[in-house]
């Protein structure tokens, strides 16, 4: 009986000890993981209060807790409450008082005024939470002077994928000259930025973060690069937001036409009113009024501009999202190895080589494989 209780009290020790938060596109955990680091950390900033480090993951946890509907905002309310006692004038809460106002549990409105305050008090030994925050927050103001220097202070920090850059560099590389990237979402719109200001290429892109198109500042700058004339969000003038955004991306798309690409992660709402003009061609979606060879585009990107043999290789450890890119090259390339089978068996076998390596180096559950895997060798005639 008491080895028995010993064994019990060793595993509860065991789940609470604290491990830094990291956001779900890093590693997704589920909702008793942020339970256990909610717990674990508060314990942390009642036993040192000036931690800023345990301010951090208790409320990123408290904040994820809510991504599970469990008590929504209140938690990560409460734990900014706490903050706000304790390290008032500190790096940590003046960022996390912004991303709380960002993300509707926080004190105010002003959380520009919060932003700043952190950007002035940048710790030299930035996080990845760090570079994501305040690379978003510049763009979104539309100050690119600072975004790029972020940007580039980003990418030579190693801290970023290299499977989720080597994605993002794949998608660039299948578009025209001058084309126009639109999507949402940390892990497709980031990184983007890092390879065209850490690494100089494909700088000719605008990359249009479609839900930063709520925010003035964004669309005066998005208007002045592209030279697009913005409707103005009058009251009444829209039924709905949703209904103003379609209305700012169509003026973008009878600007551009067949520049515009969207990319398959899209939300499909997004792209809603203009699905039956939109071609796959590999990993993009292109906006175009008249139907073309897509595949033959397709074909072109895959054997002369997509630089895949990274896909043999297992980067480990990697993000959720960068494993989850990786088995989608099987999902949106796997139409192409019909044609493969029938007039070049070479290349087929190449394709078929990297696409099945992409979806085994992922850490997906096996039955999640095998349906992909199949679906693969069920393509071939």
């Amino acid at each position: 009986m008491g080895c028995f209780a010993l064994l019990a009290l060793s595993v509860g020790v065991m789940a609470q000890k604290a491990v830094r938060v990291e956001s779900p596109i890093v590693t997704e955990k589920d909702f008793v993981w942020y339970v256990e680091q909610k717990n674990a950390w508060a314990e942390a900033t009642q036993r040192n209060p000036h931690d800023e480090e345990a301010w951090l993951n208790y409320y990123n946890a408290a904040r994820y807790m809510g991504w599970f509907g469990e008590q929504s905002d209140s938690l990560a309310r409460e734990v900014m409450s706490q903050m706000k006692q304790a390290i008032p004038n500190t790096y940590t809460y003046n960022m996390c008082a912004y991303m709380a106002i960002k993300f509707g549990h926080g004190d105010g409105t002003d959380g520009d005024a919060y932003a700043e305050k952190a950007l002035a008090m940048l710790p030299d030994d930035m996080r990845l939470k760090d570079y994501n925050e305040w690379v978003c927050y510049l763009a979104m103001k539309g100050d690119t002077a600072r975004m790029a220097q972020m940007a580039k202070r980003f990418f030579d920090s190693g801290l970023y994928s290299e499977a989720v850059l080597r994605y993002s560099y794949n998608e660039l590389a299948g578009m025209d000259q001058g084309g126009i990237y639109l999507s949402s979402g940390d892990a497709v719109i980031i990184p983007k930025w890092l390879i065209q200001e850490g690494m100089g290429l494909h700088k000719d892109k605008t990359i249009v973060c479609i839900p930063f198109l709520a925010v003035k500042e964004y669309r005066e700058w998005l208007s002045r690069k592209l030279n697009v004339r913005f409707p103005a969000q009058q009251s009444g003038d829209f039924e709905s937001y949703d209904a103003y955004e379609h209305a700012l991306l169509q003026a973008i798309v009878d600007r551009y036409g067949s520049r515009v690409y969207f990319s398959t992660t899209t939300p499909e709402e997004s792209y809603k009113p203009w699905r039956k003009n939109l071609y796959n061609e590999g990993l993009l979606l292109k906006y175009s009024a008249k139907p073309y060879d897509n595949l033959a585009v397709k074909r072109r990107n895959v054997e002369e501009r997509y630089l895949l043999e990274y896909l043999l290789v297992a980067f480990k450890p990697d993000w959720t999202a960068g494993q989850r890119m990786s088995a989608n090259y099987a999902v949106l390339l796997a139409d192409l190895l019909p044609y493969y089978a029938r007039h070049d068996r070479e290349r087929y076998d190449w394709l078929m080589r990297l696409l099945v390596s992409g979806v085994n180096n992922t850490s997906l559950d096996e039955e999640r494989k095998q349906s992909i895997l199949q679906q693969l060798v069920g393509l071939e005639n």
